[in-house]
């Protein structure tokens, strides 16, 4: 990955620069508004005279990395083929090692997100910023989802016609749950957005279980997993 602060724009970006390799080194725990300022080549009392707190620090940090990745996606730093460029967003928040893309996230800072990501659970600031970087992952996901779905061939696009016009599928009872899809079963038409939904939370359990644990054997499992539910929905997404 490309270090997001190799060329810093004033002292906003100096801090800010200052702070993420702080806390890609020490984690949230260890960290500090002293080691965020041996990070900084200036004098540490300008951080000061920015920031209240580790936290305010922080919360600016991530803001200004959410920005950058909205604009990213919305251009063209993310230009590759729809359905690669969701397996490699999700290779690449559950093993950044193994993908060379320049937008790949750094493992060191994944990890701390995870920590950064937790204090939500009682911090209404952090919380705030999650779910925003929720929405704006889920906007990414849900276009390229579309884009994926758009690009299928005609011949394998639209709802499958299993020729039971009416009939339930052989074999399969009625469970009296008006409305409900059998389990397993893609129903007639899937919103781009429940698509995204569900390939963001995996994504962010893959995250967590990255940053929690040794060995990387499970992360091929996930990718192909995630290859099998594009190929059972995309067919029956929604058109634009």
């Amino acid at each position: 990955m490309n270090d997001p602060f190799a060329d810093p724009a004033g002292s906003r970006e100096e801090i800010l620069g200052a702070a993420y390799h702080a806390l890609c080194r020490h984690g949230y725990a260890d960290l500090t508004i002293q080691r965020i300022g041996g990070a900084f080549e200036k004098s540490p009392a300008l951080i000061y005279h920015h920031y209240e707190s580790k936290d305010e620090l922080l919360l600016d940090l991530l803001e200004f990395l959410l920005d950058d990745f909205e604009a990213a996606v919305s251009g063209d730093s993310f230009d590759l083929p729809p359905r690669r460029r969701i397996r490699t967003y999700v290779l690449a928040v559950c093993d950044p090692e193994a993908v060379e893309h320049e937008g790949s996230p750094d493992a060191a800072f994944l990890r701390a997100v995870v920590e950064l990501r937790a204090q939500a659970t009682h911090d209404a600031a952090y919380r705030a910023h999650f779910e925003r970087s929720d929405r704006v992952l889920d906007r990414f996901l849900a276009r390229s989802v579309r884009e994926a779905a758009a690009a299928l061939d005609p011949a394998e696009a639209g709802p499958a016609d299993d020729g039971a016009s009416g009939a339930e599928p052989a074999g399969q009872a009625d469970d009296g749950a008006s409305g409900a899809e059998p389990a397993g079963v893609v129903p007639e038409e899937v919103a781009p957005e429940a698509v995204a939904t569900v390939i963001a939370t995996l994504a962010t359990g893959g995250t967590f279980r990255r940053a929690t644990t040794e060995g990387t054997d499970w992360v091929a499992d996930v990718t192909a997993g995630v290859e099998r539910y594009l190929d059972a929905t995309l067919p029956a997404v929604e058109p634009a």
